[in-house]
């Protein structure tokens, strides 16, 4: 299973070194990027509230302070 690449290793900014599954299938001629480690909790918040949600710079502020939304910091 590791050596057809079903089974991949990376390193995950939080979670140190971990297996991920891989590509279920694999073409000759495509070379698939390796892994890439999952976001962490609250790495794309203000990301969200901003572009998704059109929150002000002030709201998110507020929310961050108020503990009501988080952002990660391990990044």
């Amino acid at each position: 299973v590791r050596h057809n690449g079903l089974i991949q290793e990376m390193d995950h900014p939080t979670a140190g070194h971990v297996a991920v599954p891989g590509p279920a299938v694999i073409f000759s001629s495509f070379s698939p990027a390796g892994p890439t480690p999952p976001p962490v909790i609250g790495q794309h918040t203000v990301q969200v509230l901003r572009d998704t949600l059109s929150y002000s710079d002030d709201i998110i502020k507020e929310l961050l302070e108020s503990k009501a939304v988080a952002q990660s910091d391990a990044l």
